[in-house]
């Protein structure tokens, strides 16, 4: 049975008014600071674009019985059974799916052709999520959720088998969780029958006991392991894969899989690691585990591979798994995250603008696939005589880039999102760039470069998406030798923001830091004069759903995708668009 799913942005009444059938001008923007900036027809929201929903077919699992999809409530079940299936959200013995798409929604999938939008785009703020199983003692396996800006949110289970069923949260705890580049469920390590976490941080692993608690579910964090943890471009919690009954934790390098048993020590170390897969295994841009998908009694792994292909591997008890692949499913490229899967979370931004000489504005979303969208109108009138326009990393929780415009006359910075209601900052006519490739200060907020002839400066954002806190120079006259700069998320994998600047010397990384009166490490040169053949350098964010940022590149001969390999560098371009890219003035 086929399926539309909304990929959906930011609306208001207007917006919904006009059938938004995508990314438009949503009125004027009378009454606010912005509708001084001349130029500017009104403000935007965000395409809605319909995606299909993608669907699975697992061998064996439709075979087993369906009960809560016909009452449509979740079965409650003993500890054991919980831990067994940490994502069995309707109690009918096979676990289920848990992903965010590209527009923010969070849906529940059962399998077959039931799935529900269980955290809708107005009210998400969801960058990861994780399937622990059971945490406020009901019997029925929870969420937990992480937002852009650290907080950990726990998401009850109880009624889920609804449109915003796991919508509602509590906070657990202070905020903090942004300084890891990857937070994993692997299950009861320490062999207390509680479900546990892993958060991996520059520093290392570090393991956070379950308590058994509702209101407080971990205890203190302990380092378990070093920086080596950061060699692994994925990292899965896959529970109980072995049959000893501790959880297990499978990671990816270069070399391929390995399986990191737990020992169930109070320490919750690790046994010597096997390896379980080999080179292959890089085919694919995310690995999820976690669950038993076939309902046969063992935890098995899914693969998306970078078409969007959804494979399936059956385990089989032992710490290992069928090595013969049964693919399940397609079209998957518009998950960007799912709950249980390996890859460093992106978010923040996915696409692109483009802006023809005359002002027509048009939008093109991210597939998940290495590729773009077709462009969706926005509408005229985007005088570039009168303003200059910057699409940057979302300045919000709710992962949605944000469209900048910086008034030539004033050099004031404005805010065109359809939520926005003020000027954004003062700015100044001296800045010839602007640049937002995410958290650059480790707040968890979006933040902005500014460069004039006499420097580089940093705005901190409020996270609000409607201010920024006072500018500090971090950069002298010497960022002027750079004909561009661009950035949108996270090159090398250690979960912070980067940038890429181009010289006539070449491309150079300027990975970032975290700190905000010296937000990058020392420039290193990853490419030679063979970039100044391109005219254009654009920064989509991650395009290609493998949680790395990627970069766009134009020449006459027409527009170019390079992926972000995870290392601070980019792999072999591939074409995606002939010349007729050229019509536009500007891409951002």
């Amino acid at each position: 049975m086929s399926h539309t799913f909304r990929r959906a942005g930011r609306r208001t009444a207007v917006c919904a008014a006009l059938g938004c059938a995508g990314l438009l001008v949503v009125g004027a923007l009378s009454g606010t600071a912005a509708a001084d900036a001349p130029g500017v027809p009104g403000q935007v929201a965000r395409p809605a674009p319909s995606a299909p929903v993608p669907t699975f077919t697992i061998p064996g699992r439709s075979a087993h019985t369906k009960s809560a999809r016909i009452t449509g409530k979740a079965v409650p079940r003993d500890a054991a059974a919980t831990a067994a299936h940490p994502s069995d959200f309707d109690g009918d013995g096979a676990d289920d799916l848990v992903y965010r798409l590209s527009g923010g929604d969070v849906l529940l999938y059962l399998g077959g052709s039931t799935y529900y939008d269980v955290i809708s785009y107005d009210t998400s703020q969801v960058k990861d999520l994780l399937t622990p199983g059971d945490l406020t003692g009901d019997g029925k396996p929870d969420l937990l959720t992480l937002t852009a800006s650290g907080q950990l949110r726990l998401h009850s289970g109880a009624n889920p088998l609804q449109d915003n069923g796991l919508a509602s949260y509590t906070t657990i705890g202070a905020s903090g969780w942004q300084q890891y580049s990857k937070v994993i469920a692997p299950g009861d390590l320490n062999g207390d029958g509680r479900p546990d976490l892993l958060a991996r941080s520059t520093a290392g692993l570090f393991f956070y006991p379950g308590t058994g608690d509702a209101a407080k579910p971990f205890g203190a964090r302990v380092q378990i392991g070093g920086a080596g943890w950061n060699q692994y471009n994925q990292l899965v919690g896959v529970g109980d894969f072995d049959g000893d009954g501790i959880g297990d934790v499978i990671a990816r390098n270069a070399d391929g899989l390995w399986l990191y048993s737990g020992n169930g020590s109070a320490t919750a170390g690790f046994k010597s690691k096997t390896q379980i897969g080999g080179t292959g295994w890089g085919q694919y841009n995310q690995v999820i585990g976690g669950g038993d998908y076939d309902a046969n009694g063992t935890h098995d792994l899914l693969a998306r591979s970078y078409d969007g292909t959804l494979y399936f591997y059956e385990g089989n008890g032992n710490g290992t798994f069928d090595p013969t692949r049964q693919e399940i499913g397609a079209p998957w490229g518009d998950v960007t995250q799912f709950a249980g899967g390996g890859a460093n979370p992106a978010y923040g931004k996915n696409g692109i603008f483009a802006n023809t000489p005359g002002g027509d504005l048009y939008y093109y979303d991210g597939t998940g696939t290495g590729t773009l969208t077709a462009k969706t109108s926005i509408g005229g009138g985007w005088d570039r005589t009168a303003v200059r326009l910057y699409h940057v990393s979302s300045l919000r929780d709710d992962g949605i880039s944000d469209l900048i415009g910086q008034g030539l006359a004033d050099g004031h910075l404005y805010n065109f999102g359809a939520y926005a209601d003020d000027e954004l900052a003062g700015g100044s006519t001296a800045y010839n760039l602007l640049v937002g490739p995410g958290d650059l200060n480790g707040d968890g907020k979006g933040d902005l470069l500014a460069r004039s002839s006499g420097g580089l400066y940093f705005y901190a954002g409020n996270g609000d998406g409607n201010s920024m806190k006072s500018r500090v120079q971090v950069g002298g006259s010497g960022w002027s030798q750079y004909n561009s700069i661009v950035g949108a998320g996270d090159l090398n994998g250690d979960g912070r923001a980067d940038i890429v600047a181009r010289s006539s010397a070449g491309l150079f990384l300027y990975t970032g830091t975290g700190n905000a009166t010296s937000p990058f490490a020392a420039r290193k040169q990853i490419g030679g004069t063979g970039w100044s053949q391109y005219n254009k350098l654009i920064a989509p964010g991650d395009i290609n759903g493998d949680g790395v940022a990627d970069l766009l590149a134009r020449s006459s001969s027409g527009l170019f995708f390079y992926p972000g390999t995870g290392t601070g560098t980019f792999g072999a371009r591939v074409q995606i668009g002939g010349t007729g890219w050229s019509q536009y003035a500007d891409l951002i």
